[in-house]
């Protein structure tokens, strides 16, 4: 469910504490192996840099220059590892950033019908909504920034002056990307999971990415002066957001998922193991598989992995199989939370197992149908009470939706003809 939107989360919106002892960042002397003390305790030895230039920027004064290096050589000691290739930085304007998201999301428009044809068959996006221009609007005014993970390339914003406290912070975010990438190749694993349609698994894959860059940027924060922890505090509090405050409630929950969850998920790992635990999960998540399950209950990972759910092979005569893939703990979480409340929908959620669902989609019409499993018998019960009622309140009238229950399987079937329903569900019941 939120594939088309986490696919284009490039925005870090912070909420960082800082301690009261905080000191600034200082970068060791080059030549020497460094030992990092970080805000948490822990420490990190790296070796020396083996470069000290970062090309393509040769136009902008040394004041720039230098900046940028310090902003370089602070990531990497917060997050003790060393830059194999220098990184490849593009400073653009303002305007400029804002165009290349939105060319970015205009690129994967071809999929956007379907979407929004199942958001509004499920009755989470108003009539009339365009979702290409909603996410257009809200990912243009978001944009600070952001790691290209195709070219490698750090695309942000500057002044001729050089760089704002926030463009600081949003410089170690994206400098966390391309460090990490060039030491886990990421990217490639990310972008085939979204390919193979492991929407649930490229969700739980890219909130660790998130939660990485995020948790850097706290220990980051936490190592500014008071004088610029004070104007950075105020550059945020300035921050106006229409487009996400107006964005319906499970887009705001999928865009931020991410950064949040990721951000907790990867705080714990990294408590109970330093950084060598979280560069252990870049190895792990390929082959768990991950599920947004284990970000949101971090004590699950490694241990509770998701079912394997199999739907029996279906048609729809006229229809085209858009998505074979997993709706997961977070896609019911939030679908819940918007209509039922977020009480409703973290208990309902809770106790996920595993599911596999498939969407058709005819260019005008949908139809989904999910095959879910709890950890129990009263998990199952417990979401098919919700889905029930998520089905009355929500699926417009005119739509066709049901939900039971065969043994250990619960089935959630809607779609825009009540014919296609009928049939998918004298399938299932066959």
């Amino acid at each position: 469910m939120i594939r088309r939107l986490v696919l284009f989360a490039v925005l870090c919106l912070l909420a960082a504490a800082c301690t009261a002892n905080s000191q600034p960042s200082t970068t060791a002397g080059e030549g020497s192996t460094t030992s990092s003390g970080l805000p948490d305790g822990t420490s990190t030895t790296l070796e020396p840099p083996t470069w000290t230039e970062l090309p393509g920027i040769e136009d902008l004064p040394q004041s720039v220059h230098d900046e940028l290096l310090e902003l370089v050589r602070a990531t990497e000691e917060l997050r003790g590892l060393r830059f194999v290739d220098p990184p490849m930085i593009s400073l653009v304007s303002e305007a400029e950033l804002e165009q290349r998201v939105r060319e970015s999301i205009s690129e994967e428009a071809e999929d956007f019908p379907a979407d929004e044809a199942l958001y509004k068959l499920l009755g989470l996006l108003e009539p009339g909504t365009d979702l290409e221009t909603l996410l257009s609007d809200l990912y243009g005014e978001q944009a600070a920034g952001f790691y290209d993970g195709e070219t490698g390339e750090l695309v942000v914003p500057i002044r001729a002056v050089g760089f704002t406290i926030t463009q600081k912070v949003v410089m170690v975010h994206e400098l966390t990307h391309a460090l990490t990438d060039q030491h886990f190749e990421f990217e490639p694993k990310l972008r085939e999971m979204f390919d193979a349609d492991e929407f649930d698994q490229a969700s739980g894959y890219l909130a660790l990415i998130e939660g990485d860059a995020q948790h850097v940027e706290f220990l980051y924060v936490q190592s500014l002066s008071f004088a610029e922890l004070g104007e950075f505090v105020a550059k945020v509090l300035e921050l106006e957001t229409p487009a996400l405050d107006a964005a319906p409630p499970f887009i705001q929950d999928a865009l931020l998922f991410p950064y949040d969850s990721g951000l907790g998920f990867v705080q714990r790992l990294q408590s109970l193991g330093g950084w060598e635990s979280v560069n252990d999960a870049y190895l792990d998540f390929p082959g768990l598989p991950p599920s947004t399950e284990q970000i949101m209950t971090p004590s699950d990972f490694g241990r509770d992995l998701p079912r394997d759910v199999g739907l029996p092979p279906l048609e729809v005569p006229g229809y085209t199989l858009q998505y074979d893939s997993v709706w997961g703990e977070f896609g019911f979480r939030s679908m819940l939370d918007q209509v039922l409340g977020e009480d409703i929908g973290q208990v309902a959620a809770d106790g996920w197992g595993g599911d596999a669902y498939y969407q058709w989609f005819d260019g005008q019409n949908t139809a989904i149908i999910i095959g879910y499993q709890g950890d129990t018998a009263a998990d199952l019960a417990e979401l098919e009470d919700a889905l029930l009622s998520f089905a009355r309140t929500s699926v417009p009238e005119e739509d066709w939706v049901w939900v039971e229950s065969f043994g250990d399987i619960l089935y959630f079937i809607a779609a825009d003809e009540t014919s296609v329903g009928e049939s998918l569900l004298a399938a299932v019941r066959a």
